[in-house]
């Protein structure tokens, strides 16, 4: 046990080197052992090419068009460690996922020491948010949201520093200024949730007062103008007509109330949010819940209101953000990130009080998760549908048992041993995921195969076209941009006026429409990530 807490306190008194060396382990091997995914890496990737390569700085392009789905941020900060580091295209893109995620930690950490959490609750959220199976998924996965969850955060415990110190100093620009940053790298959540929740927090408390400032107003001016600089760039890239029927039309209004994609039910997140935080998710079953049902505990909260503190933010960052991400049409499973770290300081909070009885149930839940999925993992893997064959199966479901089964013994060693163990076992556990299994995937998950073929034929004088294929998946690999179709009569037209072309599309699709292309034959069918896409060729 002493040397048990010899190693935890050393961890504790090194945080930012402990999470920089975690997600080193985590991910230094994988920078370039697999070929970019669909739909958002290969997109991403192209967005970046025409960014680095065709000067698209304020409006991204996607396969020659314009791509207004994502503000450009992220995209600057993957053209900078392009030009900082030895790295190159794709390592760069998954450089930046790894950097985004030590930035997210970060940010995790510091919300829970401006919360004034201590430094074995603080250390225990990031080894909590480390051993998550999405926070360790994504590590691997290039696109924006880490970054983007990461200055929510970031503002959230800046505003907390602002609004409840003696003296708010200049917080108030610098939370502003975060919130104006998190909306430039993927849209205007970026600022609503850290502003509607300290507001929230602060009127609980009955000092909403404290938001009228003129620190705040700079604020205010300072997030204004940073989003203001992005929207004149968009107007003199595309005009105003596209910033407003496009941007500010399609992309946010459209999105929010009558989404053209991702239109989910408003229970949604009910099912998608626990499967998102497993292995967490179980430390439900060893919470408290019965207080919730007494009236005297809602009473007590609220009689005690003027003095809430840290854990009633916390609350709140997650209750409303879980609440705001229902209301909106368009649901997507990683939008839940910027509520992973309040839970996860609050289940952190809890472990340093909790009984024996509970920290051994919950224990066994969290290593029974991984002894269940291994198992499951081992016995049934080979009936999963996947197109091809995946190595290292045996070894990646028998890296879960033995994770699962090193937390079971740690469970009588206290909750800093177990929870140590738990953030161990999952780094161990990537290691054959991202060395075997993850590359193995590429032809079920990557267009770069047909890409190579359609690259091939292209150069070889055949005219591309795509018709209902998602847009952009094939620019990147392929190297070349192709028009892109919905309607089959224009295609139909356009097809007609060449004696060389080659069409990616979808096999249902291709089904509706294969009468009126009898010229046309099937050279190479692929599922991609579950969906059949064919290749055919005329001439």
């Amino acid at each position: 046990m002493s040397a048990l807490r010899t190693i935890w306190t050393r961890l504790e008194n090194h945080p930012w080197l402990t999470m920089t060396l975690a997600v080193l382990a985590q991910t230094w091997f994988a920078l370039n052992n697999r070929a970019l995914w669909f739909s958002d890496e290969v997109r991403y990737a192209d967005a970046y090419n025409n960014l680095a390569l065709n000067g698209k700085w304020m409006v991204l392009a996607l396969n020659g068009q314009a791509y207004p789905d994502k503000p450009p941020v992220y995209f600057w900060f993957l053209w900078l460690l392009d030009k900082l580091t030895p790295f190159n295209t794709p390592e760069v893109f998954f450089l930046g996922a790894a950097l985004s995620g030590l930035f997210f930690l970060f940010a995790a950490y510091a919300l829970a020491r401006m919360l004034k959490f201590d430094k074995t609750t603080s250390l225990a959220s990031t080894l909590i948010l480390l051993s998550s199976f999405m926070v360790a998924a994504l590590l691997h996965y290039s696109r924006m949201d880490l970054l983007f969850a990461a200055l929510i955060i970031l503002s959230h415990a800046v505003f907390y520093r602002a609004y409840t110190g003696k003296n708010e100093g200049w917080w108030p620009v610098v939370g502003f200024a975060l919130a104006g940053a998190a909306t430039l790298v993927k849209g205007p959540l970026g600022f609503l949730f850290p502003l509607v929740n300290i507001s929230l927090f602060l009127l609980f408390k009955g000092e909403a007062r404290r938001l009228l400032s003129r620190r705040t107003a700079l604020g205010v001016l300072v997030m204004l103008g940073m989003i203001a600089a992005w929207v004149a760039g968009v107007v003199l890239a595309e005009g105003p007509a596209f910033l407003i029927n496009t941007v500010l039309g399609k992309q946010i209004l459209e999105r929010a109330t009558h989404t053209f994609h991702h239109r989910e039910p408003f229970w949604w997140y009910f099912a998608a949010f626990p499967l998102a935080w497993m292995p967490w998710t179980l430390a439900l079953f060893t919470a408290p819940v019965k207080r919730l049902f007494s009236l005297s505990f809602w009473g007590t909260l609220w009689g005690g209101r003027r003095q809430a503190g840290p854990k009633t933010l916390l609350w709140i960052m997650f209750a409303v953000t879980f609440a705001f991400l229902s209301s909106l049409s368009g649901k997507v499973f990683i939008y839940v990130l910027p509520m992973f770290p309040p839970l996860a300081i609050l289940i952190a909070d809890d472990l340093r009080t909790m009984s024996a009885a509970r920290a051994a149930r919950l224990w066994t839940l969290v290593g029974g998760l991984w002894i269940v999925l291994g198992s499951v993992l081992l016995l049934a893997g080979d009936l999963i549908p996947i197109p091809v064959p995946v190595r290292g199966m045996g070894i990646c479901a028998g890296t879960l048992i033995l994770g699962g089964a090193a937390i079971l013994s740690m469970r009588a060693k206290g909750f800093r041993a177990a929870l140590a163990t738990c953030a161990l076992a999952m780094i161990l556990w990537i290691y054959p995921v991202g060395l075997l299994a993850a590359p193995s995937l590429n032809d079920a998950m990557s267009p770069r195969r047909q890409a190579l073929i359609l690259r091939d034929y292209i150069e070889h004088g055949y005219a591309p076209f795509s018709a209902r294929v998602y847009s952009g998946i094939y620019s990147y690999y392929a190297g070349h941009d192709y028009p892109e179709y919905d309607n089959y009569d224009k295609l139909v037209e356009e097809l007609g006026r060449h004696d060389k072309a080659i069409l990616a599309i979808r096999a249902t699709h291709w089904d509706d429409i294969k009468e009126r292309l009898p010229e046309f034959h099937i050279i190479d069918r692929q599922s991609i990530a579950g969906l059949i896409h064919i290749l055919a060729i005329k001439g």
